[in-house]
């Protein structure tokens, strides 16, 4: 392939030998197919959210916000029309994802507009609680998540939905 090649003379012996390319070649392909196939995944698995819990610029219309506090009760929620949060219990060890989600489904369903949700747990949960809440959202095609603090501690409050 490529060659090098030195003039012989004065006792010297020719300096002459190949360079080998294609197991570069074979190595760059590869990486290339890598890393075409890894951006795909990324893309897939990614989850759009913020930590902006307004609705930003837009027609001036506010957003519905709904605030889902994860705590080690249970799920606590501030929905759009309520005047004060509505709690999820916890089953045992169990979260309630099933309620949690005919909650949101039922508000996704009758508030007009825009929502928003906010998401925020405790420290001393386990993170797979909030992951788990973000794929019921996404599910749902809620769009506008956000991940933030709790401000204050939990309040509790009456059943969410009756439930």
């Amino acid at each position: 392939m490529g060659g090098v090649s030195a003039p012989e003379g004065k006792g010297k012996r020719g300096i002459d030998f190949d360079i080998n390319v294609v197991p570069f070649i074979d190595l760059l392909s590869c990486l290339v197919s890598f890393l075409l196939i890894t951006a795909v995944w990324t893309h897939m698995a990614q989850i759009d959210t913020t930590q902006k819990l307004d609705g930003g610029p837009g027609s001036g219309e506010k957003p519905k916000k709904i605030n889902i506090a994860i705590t080690p009760s249970g799920y606590e929620l501030t929905l759009p029309d309520a005047e004060r949060a509505c709690t999820i219990s916890r089953e045992g060890t169990k979260y309630d994802v099933a309620d949690l989600r005919k909650v949101l489904e039922t508000q996704k369903n009758t508030v007009a507009g825009q929502l928003l949700v906010g998401i925020a747990a405790v420290d001393d949960l386990p993170f797979e609680l909030l992951v788990d809440v973000m794929d019921l959202c996404s599910s749902l095609g809620l769009k506008n998540v956000s991940l933030g603090q709790l401000v204050g501690p939990p309040q509790g409050g009456p059943a969410c939905g009756g439930t």
